[in-house]
């Protein structure tokens, strides 16, 4: 089987569920930019390397893309665009399946949590019909093995990206960045937080801070969303905290306790 390829992070949930691969076809001229393209085939030589598996790249051509999605570029996610893309990448994969001799193809674009499978599986079909290459269903996203992936993708620090791949969604990402940003700042300013610095690397929570925020901890936190939050065992005992990971609604939030000393040595070093 030959197995398309879009990004590393879609690729693990993969190997967790099949086990074992052997070939990769990385097509995606829908990339944008060039730059992104490289940093997500890279990040699929390192899997490589690490899983053993072979990769079949393509060339670089993003014309085709915006010949083929011509007229549908501002349609939105899993728009008409999205199928055409997904059925260009799918079509281009069962070719190369066929020249190589291989008899079945799959993506992983099932493990998206962006995308909608069965409309993914029903264009595979679709391919299959058209090359006579068998398109196998999958369904990357579900069961225990996406969970363990997600963790290993943590673990160990596999490059995420945060738009699907094309120019087009990468605008309507930022917009939509945009109009959380401002929601985000609406409710701290209802709170009467707005004060606080939205996505801070660190929250450093003093007594201070404890006494401003400890009454409405958890949806504080879920508004401005810290990178890591230190604190002391008193403050954290308090506020429910572990050191490492901590689930605070719908936010994961990783905390650091420290002693009175290393928490001064730690501002000091964030100044």
């Amino acid at each position: 089987m030959l197995l398309h390829v879009c990004c590393a992070p879609d690729l693990v949930p993969a190997f967790f569920h099949l086990k074992k691969i052997e070939k990769v076809y990385f097509y995606n001229p829908n990339i944008y930019p060039k730059e992104e393209y490289k940093k997500r085939l890279n990040e699929v030589i390192k899997l490589s390397k690490e899983w053993d598996f072979k990769i079949i790249e393509s060339k670089y051509e993003p014309e085709i893309f915006y010949n083929y999605v011509k007229g549908y570029e501002n349609l939105g996610e899993n728009s008409t665009r999205c199928e055409k893309c997904i059925y260009l990448r799918l079509f281009d994969t069962a070719l190369k399946a066929k020249e190589i001799g291989e008899k079945e193809i799959a993506t992983t674009l099932t493990s998206s949590p962006r995308k909608n499978l069965d409309k993914i599986n029903k264009i595979g079909k679709l391919v299959e019909d058209k090359t006579g290459i068998k398109y196998i269903e999958t369904y990357f996203r579900k069961g225990i093995e996406y969970q363990k992936a997600l963790k290993y993708i943590k673990e160990k620090g596999i490059y995420r990206q945060n738009y699907c791949g094309c120019v087009f969604s990468l605008k309507e990402t930022e917009i939509q960045k945009q109009k959380k940003l401002l929601e985000r700042q609406e409710k701290l300013q209802k709170l009467g937080f707005e004060k606080f610095t939205l996505d801070p690397e660190v929250l450093v929570v003093d007594e201070n801070i404890f006494e401003l925020i400890h009454e409405k901890f958890i949806d504080i936190i879920e508004i401005i969303r810290p990178k890591i939050l230190v604190t002391n065992n008193v403050f954290s005992q308090k506020l429910n905290l572990k050191d490492g990971w901590n689930k605070l609604g719908k936010y994961n939030l990783k905390v650091k306790i420290k002693d009175e000393n290393e928490i001064k040595n730690w501002e000091c070093d964030k100044c």
